[in-house]
């Protein structure tokens, strides 16, 4: 049965197709939140909270996107809050893959000093990078999840590396 007929079904009364459900999504929801967090408990602490979100919110789901692309929107802004609540600086690790710098990172000293500039990004900017880098999503998914154009994504995550490079310009001098 795909998602959305779970849905409905869950909808009608059948709590069954919503345990379903979750059992479909929720490795992927407690990976990703254990990526950013980096904090085991915190992490299944985020992924439940996202579920009873989700199990509450499922009457207002239209529709008109993927569930698993309402659900990313969801797992986001639940992080997002984790991070407010918990008033830490940094959303993002050390491990970088390619695009963050034009310049590969060679070493674990400038990975971390990397690490530390993350944090100066706007908010929708480290939305895009986080589900770019942590996901692997393709830039039309990440429009999806976010409710923006494909284009509009490329242009905010290669704001997004710029910012960074000027970030750690300010902060370190010369990148190497």
């Amino acid at each position: 049965m795909d998602d959305k007929a779970l849905i409905e079904k869950f909808l009608q009364g059948d709590v069954k197709s919503y345990n379903k459900l979750v059992l479909r999504h929720q490795g992927w929801v407690k990976g990703m939140t254990m990526n950013i967090v980096k904090n085991p408990q915190d992490a299944e602490d985020i992924a439940q909270d996202v579920f009873v979100k989700v199990y509450f919110a499922l009457n207002r789901f239209r529709f008109e996107s993927e569930f698993k692309t309402w659900l990313y929107r969801v797992v986001i802004n639940k992080i997002n809050n984790h991070f407010r609540k918990q008033k830490l600086r940094s959303v993002f690790s050390a491990e970088f893959k390619e695009g963050i710098m034009e310049e590969s990172v060679s070493s674990t000293s400038n990975e971390n000093k990397i690490f530390e500039m993350t944090h100066k990004l706007p908010r929708f900017q480290r939305n895009i990078v986080l589900l770019r880098i942590y996901q692997d999503l393709s830039f039309k998914m990440i429009g999806q999840v976010l409710n923006i154009t494909e284009n509009s994504t490329k242009v905010s995550f290669h704001k997004a590396k710029v910012n960074l490079k000027k970030y750690y310009m300010k902060k370190y001098g010369e990148y190497r």
